[in-house]
This record gives C-alpha cells, structure tokens and sequence, in this order.
C-alpha cells in the first residue's frame, strides 16, 4: 500500500460516509479487506486530492472484495442486506446503499483460483476479469475520508486504476472505460507525480519533443510496469500492443478521443495524440 495519507476529510458527503462506514464495518468483522477502484478511485484521488476537473462523474460506487470463497462473499453480502441500508439489485454483484448509491462487490482473491477471473455462481456460466486486482490492492492509497472519527479506506492509485481500465477494456470494450483511461492518463503528471518525473525520471523529460503528456503517459506505463506482477504485465501490454499495431481498428483510440471534445477539423490530431499516449503506456509498461 501507498504509504503517504491522503486527507480527504471535509470533501466527501454524509451519505457516502455512512455507505463507506458500513462497508468497513461488515468487511473487518467478515475478515475480508477491500478496496475502492474505477471512476470512484479516479474522483478521491484526481477531483478531490489534486483538484483535476473530472468530465465524467460517477454516482456509482465499485469496491473490489479480497475473500477466500463464494461462502464468504455472500456471507458479507448477506450481513449489508439484512441492515435496512441495503437492497439487493437485479446485477448479481450489485447492492443499493439507500436507494441512492449502486454498490458494485466484486470478488478477487484466493478466490480466483489463480485464473485472474471469477465465475459467477451458481452456475459459473458469467466469467469476469479481475487481472490486475490483486497489485492494483497491494498498491492502494491509504485515504482519511473522516478525521473524527477517523475513517480510512484503500482506493486505488490513479496507476491502480490505469491498469484496472486497460483490463476492464479489453473484457468489455467500454467506451467508459477507454475516457477513464484517457483521462486518468492525461492528468498523472498533476497527480503529484511532476517532481517524480524530474527528479527520479528525467530522461523522460525529452519524451515526444518535450511533451508534458507524453512524458507523463511513459511515467504512468512504469508505475503500472513496477506494480504488476510478470503474467498481468504482459497480458496488459499485449492488450496495448495489439490496439496500436498498424494492422488494428484502433478501437480503444477511438473510444479514448470521445474524452477530448475536440471538433471535427481537430479529430485526426486527437487520434494521433491518443495513439501516442498509448505507444508510450506500453513502452514505459515494457520498460518497467
């Protein structure tokens, strides 16, 4: 875990502090740590940590549950539904916090069995990816979201979360996911990884002719090379490999060019940045 603590006390609403609270509460007595990842992670750690506008928020909450087996996953899951808090939604892995917040629970774990993918029961005909779970927990930010009583959560790096929506991409090819990457990619030299760069990475510093994103994507490709472990960083570049090879379609390079708003007369240079950014995410990635 991110040994430094970021206080965001003061910035998060009641209501989602009594949802966290909740959540803290059943996970410790369940024996079985989570933490908080997607664009939920990208917003604590981007929006309110480093005041970096986001340009798709989110109301949805995803929580990434380490358990040794389905037994304990429901049986955590049971425990927030028998409060009054808690409703049970159509979605297998979703609850209702209030009937205000969609909680998304997702298993990772001992539980994979190491496949890096769960099988939902009960018959195990719905595979999910949960490659990259396990590093993107390892390397959580410690984040204070109550300074009295203090409340702490994990929440995923904004490299935790790049290396989640590389995965979740390629499971799902959302365009959701591919903004979130561009975003999240685009801002982490602001995410207080500038000094980083200039003191730990400058030869960086010449990146792209000197560009400040580019640089930023490379660093942000280690961070995600550094963190996972050698299966999870191949199978994450390959991913990268395969979309930015002159034989693609380029889909995540399109899907990532709807962040950007550009005009048409702007679209070819924004494909030609995206695909840049995503050369360097692999390379640093390959580097690492």
């Amino acid at each position: 875990m991110k040994d430094t603590l970021l206080d965001l006390s003061g910035k998060i609403d009641e209501v989602r502090l009594g949802l966290y609270e909740a959540l803290e509460r059943a996970a410790t007595s369940a024996g079985a740590p989570f933490f908080v990842l997607g664009a939920t992670a990208r917003d604590m750690i981007l929006a309110f940590g480093y005041g970096i506008p986001v340009k798709r928020a989110t109301l949805d909450v995803d929580i990434g549950l380490r358990v040794a087996d389905w037994q304990q996953y429901e049986k955590l899951k049971q425990s927030l539904l028998d409060t009054e808090d808690f409703v049970a939604a159509r979605d297998i892995k979703r609850i209702v916090y209030r009937g205000q917040i969609s909680v998304d629970v997702i298993p990772f774990g001992p539980i994979e069995q190491g496949t890096k993918a769960i099988k939902w029961p009960p018959d195990q005909a719905v595979m999910m990816s949960v490659l990259g779970f396990e590093e993107a927990y390892r390397n959580a930010q410690q984040v204070r979201l109550r300074a009295n009583p203090p409340l702490d959560l994990r929440v995923a790096t904004p490299a935790g979360v790049a290396l989640l929506k590389i995965a979740a991409w390629a499971d799902r090819r959302s365009g959701g996911d591919a903004r979130d990457l561009a975003h999240t990619t685009k801002s982490y030299l602001d995410a207080g990884n500038l000094n980083r760069l200039l003191e730990d990475h400058s030869d960086l510093l010449y990146v792209g002719n000197s560009d400040y994103v580019r640089a930023g994507a490379r660093l942000l490709g280690r961070d995600i090379g550094h963190m996972a472990d050698l299966d999870t960083k191949e199978r994450i570049a390959d991913i990268l490999e395969a979309e930015t090879a002159d034989e693609s379609h380029f889909r995540l390079v399109r899907q990532m060019m709807l962040s950007s708003g550009s005009s048409e007369e702007e679209d070819e240079n924004s494909f030609e940045k995206n695909l840049a950014l995503l050369h360097e995410l692999k390379t640093g990635i390959r580097e690492a």
